[in-house]
């Protein structure tokens, strides 16, 4: 049997009192949902630990069956997305350049016009890439993304990035255990001296007068071989994403990889189900689908128009009923990571449980008949964590081992 593996990123939510004290996907009509979830098992699940809560990529990660030990790191993926040249044993950062405000002794990251900044970032490329002292490549990656490549470099440099606004921007400085290691200081250095001269030229250059602008940086990472996914599960793996992460982590992974995406929530939904099941119909065996319309509609802080998309997105998987008619084909429907629809800037991504989907003719069937965070509660597969998907995957396709033990 093959799988499909749909991750609809932050489709979980909190309880909204607009919203009478539901979720926006419980809010949402979805009728699709409600009758795949009828004719499968549902599960709550932590895509890591409760109260835990993850960025997309190491969810993922999990969920695809890999230790945190072996994670490179997000700026590898998105290195490896864009082709850029890397060895085994390079360390990578991405750089962020944005603005910033210095007060009470720090400096704090200014939410503000990415669109501006982008630009700027843009006309200042190359002068950026000049500021790279021997040692050290710098790549622009678009909008305001900037990764830094030290040849045989450490990736034990902590972030300086918040990603809290209220918090103010770390001091550069080695991971906590690395201080008196000799390659973590040499990359350190390095990366000190990029910054200093990089921001000098910024100002030389007169952009910010409107503010300061500053250099953030995240994601360390270590360019690295990873086993393949088929390697590890037996399945021949592709992938239908739209952003250079999950393009980035198929290629890691060694899946074939469809890159493709639309404006609109239903649209992308629809226009990746029609890929993934062209590639079913070939001679892949498990294909990964991610969509992140849902988690954009709920930083923008508007249950309501969350549940919306999910709606939209819903219409998307009534279009493909082939799929679902399949009985040679596992589907699992599932959330990387809740996304509480607030305006508190305090809150990125939730630590709580998600709702898993489980569907095929090889499940028994549960009771329930809809599909949400608080029903999911009650399903046939019991809590789940992110680590428990592909074994999970690899039974209901009649692939697992027989255990003795």
């Amino acid at each position: 049997m093959k799988a499909l593996f749909l991750v609809l990123d932050g489709l979980a939510d909190v309880s909204h009192p607009g919203l009478g004290w539901k979720t926006p996907l419980q809010a949402a009509h979805t009728p699709c949902l409600d009758r795949l979830a009828s004719e499968g098992c549902c599960a709550l699940v932590y895509p890591l630990r409760p109260g835990i809560c993850p960025s997309s990529e190491v969810a993922h990660w999990a969920m695809f069956g890999y230790a945190p030990e072996e994670f490179p790191g997000r700026a590898y993926f998105h290195a490896v997305a864009e082709g850029v040249p890397l060895d085994a044993g390079d360390a990578l950062y991405m750089f962020n350049l944005v603005r910033v405000e210095r007060r009470g002794g720090g400096t704090y990251v200014l939410d503000g016009d990415e669109a501006s900044l982008a630009e700027i970032c843009g006309s200042l490329a190359d002068e950026l890439r000049g500021a790279a002292p021997p040692g050290v490549e710098l790549y622009y990656m678009g909008g305001i993304e900037f990764i830094a490549v030290v040849r045989g470099g450490s990736p034990h440099v902590a972030p300086t990035d918040p990603f809290i606004h209220t918090f103010a921007v770390e001091e550069l400085r080695a991971a906590s255990g690395w201080e008196e290691d000799a390659k973590t200081a040499r990359t350190l250095s390095l990366l000190r001296e990029f910054m200093e001269e990089a921001e000098a030229r910024v100002r030389l250059c007169g952009e910010g007068r409107d503010g300061d602008l500053g250099l953030i940086q995240k994601w360390p990472s270590q360019a690295r071989e990873v086993e393949p996914f088929e390697s590890r599960h037996g399945m021949r793996a592709a992938g239908v994403v739209s952003t250079p992460c999950f393009a980035g982590m198929c290629k890691a992974l060694s899946m074939r990889v469809a890159r493709l995406g639309k404006t609109e929530a239903g649209e992308d939904l629809e226009a990746k189900l029609v890929a993934a099941e062209e590639m079913l119909q070939g001679d892949s065996e498990f294909v990964f689908v991610h969509t992140k319309h849902a988690d954009e509609a709920a930083h923008r802080g508007d249950p309501l128009a969350k549940a919306e998309v999910i709606e939209s997105m819903d219409r998307a998987l009534a279009s493909a009923g082939r799929l679902w008619e399949d009985p040679g084909l596992v589907a699992v429907v599932t959330v990387d990571h809740s996304t509480p629809t607030t305006r508190d800037v305090r809150v990125i991504h939730g630590g709580d449980p998600v709702p898993a989907l489980f569907h095929g003719a090889t499940l028994r069937r549960d009771a329930l008949d809809r599909f949400d965070e608080v029903a999911a509660a009650s399903g046939g597969m019991g809590q789940l964590r992110g680590a428990d998907i592909m074994p999970m995957i690899l039974y209901l396709s009649r692939r697992a081992r027989f255990f003795t033990g």
